[in-house]
């Protein structure tokens, strides 16, 4: 039984993966910069019942969120806690924005943590900077 068949339904985090959850503005924004930096996405879900993007990343089961990223907002998800996984309805409150790779290997599903982490940095910064006066 794969993590990724089709659902909505809980999922343990903390093993195979865990979620870096942060709201949707923010999280669109961090995607967009990974997007532009070439970075190997995996699987990104969708709440739309909290406003949430979750990216899946690897286990950090010791490596908790550092401080200064606490300010953005994001939440890493991991050992002892679950995360709703979406189904095959496109209409449902929880759907993918990045599906998850068609292979067998779980990497292939997960986004480098540190590279999500500086993105979502880079992008609450330029979502939080004043427009410039002309």
């Amino acid at each position: 039984m794969s993590v990724f068949e089709p659902g909505p339904r809980p999922v343990a985090t903390g093993v195979l993966f865990d979620v870096i959850a942060v709201d949707v503005p923010l999280g669109l924004a961090a995607l967009r910069l990974l997007r532009e930096r070439g970075v190997p996405l995996g699987a990104v879900v969708l709440d739309q019942r909290s406003r949430r993007v979750g990216i899946l990343v690897p286990p950090q089961a010791h490596e908790p969120v550092p401080k200064d990223e606490l300010r953005c907002g994001p939440r890493q998800i991991g050992l002892g806690s679950w995360v709703v996984m979406p189904g095959a309805d496109p209409d449902a409150r929880v759907t993918w924005l990045r599906p998850p790779a068609t292979s067998d290997g779980i990497a292939d599903h997960l986004t480098p943590t540190l590279a999500v982490r500086a993105a979502i940095r880079e992008a609450a910064t330029a979502i939080t900077e004043p427009e410039p006066h002309d």
